[in-house]
């Protein structure tokens, strides 16, 4: 089983792309940095909960819905 900042990455991930972003879209939408987004969606960065609502809110989806995402990722 993969740890949660990796089911989370993946899913932030799966998100972005369904939403239509590419990484470089997505992090200028959030404000963030690619390379940030890059580094969370492989699970090597341990996000803020500031952060995944950032996120969330950008993909007009719930904090929730990001976790909810995150339990189906294996």
């Amino acid at each position: 089983m993969s740890t949660l900042r990796l089911r989370v990455g993946k899913a932030i991930r799966r998100l972005r792309v369904d939403a239509g972003y590419s990484q470089e879209g997505f992090a200028r939408a959030c404000r963030f940095h690619r390379t940030y987004i890059g580094a969370i969606e492989r699970g090597e960065k341990n996000i803020t909960l500031d952060s995944i609502e950032r996120i969330a809110k950008t993909l007009k989806v719930t904090v929730f819905d990001v976790f909810r995402e995150a339990e189906h990722e294996a």
